[in-house]
């Protein structure tokens, strides 16, 4: 057994133990333990918080050094709480999924669906994203959600359980193009997170909170492809244990000429930007979204 193995499997013992750990606790308790994990994190961890300063001054410049403080504080806290909140919840059944969650927009969802050709999800690391698959499984049905794996791959096969839990399936990056495109054609759905950088020779450049960026072009040409309307979605942590989530007016492949997969990758950054602008410390501002490679 190679020494990465033995490295995976003990963290994998060690994440399983905390899991249950977690689970021994009220619900109610996961969101402010969270909290309290992500606030220890911010302060052990040098680097993530000086990358969301670095974003937080290139993006909202208007922001005085106090802002900047408060909101990563604040940013560290969510994330805590999003990962302890989903530890939690594995001990509910569908029913009690469901009584937590509240439904804004779903007409929207309907409508794009009616057109009978295939549905493409697109969200952001913004609230609690993870969530959205949950819903959709639950009250739609089968949902293919796009994700990249975890480095360690007992860990990622814990995930995976957690993601397919009520129906769903996993497409994993590599190659995800073929696999999204087929589901498509079957009249299905599937689920991407796109506000994350991506390699120059992966992405296209595009503005993001009026910053040029590298951003994936798989979600448009999909679109563009096979007619597909692009439904926003987000997922927003609710006091003390429920979420509300968002569905936004589908986002229809009707444009034309060369610049339609940027155009199209444009509208769909545009509704992301202004869903964090309304909610700053729930999107990830400790990835480096602008750094050119």
């Amino acid at each position: 057994m190679s020494s990465g193995v033995v490295v995976d499997a003990a963290g994998w013992a060690l994440s399983r133990a905390a899991r249950g750990a977690i689970r021994l606790l009220p619900h109610r308790a996961a969101r402010p333990l969270g909290a309290r994990i992500g606030d220890l994190g911010r302060r052990i961890d040098r680097r993530h918080p000086r990358v969301a300063r670095y974003n937080l001054e290139v993006v909202m410049p208007e922001l005085g050094p106090d802002e900047r403080r408060t909101l990563i504080a604040n940013c560290f806290e969510h994330f805590g709480s999003a990962l302890i909140d989903n530890i939690s919840l594995g001990r509910f059944d569908p029913v009690e999924i469901c009584r937590r969650l509240t439904l804004e927009g779903w007409h929207h969802l309907d409508a794009a669906e009616k057109l009978g050709r295939g549905t493409l999800i697109v969200t952001a690391h913004l609230g609690n994203w993870e969530i959205i698959g949950y819903a959709l499984a639950l009250y739609k049905g089968e949902t293919h959600v796009v994700a990249r794996p975890t480095h360690n791959r007992f860990v990622e096969r814990d995930l995976r359980r957690f993601r397919e839990r009520f129906g769903n399936r996993t497409i994993y990056k590599r190659g995800a193009a073929r696999k999204m495109l087929s589901v498509i054609k079957q009249r299905g759905r599937v689920a991407y997170v796109i506000d994350q950088r991506v390699h120059p020779n992966e992405g296209i450049e595009t503005p993001f909170f009026g910053h040029s960026s590298f951003t994936s072009p798989l979600l448009a040409g999909l679109s563009l492809r096979t007619g597909a309307p692009v439904v926003p979605m987000f997922a927003y942590p609710e006091p003390p244990d429920r979420f509300r989530v968002v569905v936004h007016p589908p986002i229809l492949p009707e444009v034309a000429g060369a610049d339609a997969t940027a155009t199209l990758t444009r509208r769909y950054l545009e509704v992301i930007e202004r869903a964090i602008r309304e909610r700053p410390e729930l999107w990830l501002w400790m990835h480096e979204r602008w750094r050119k490679h």
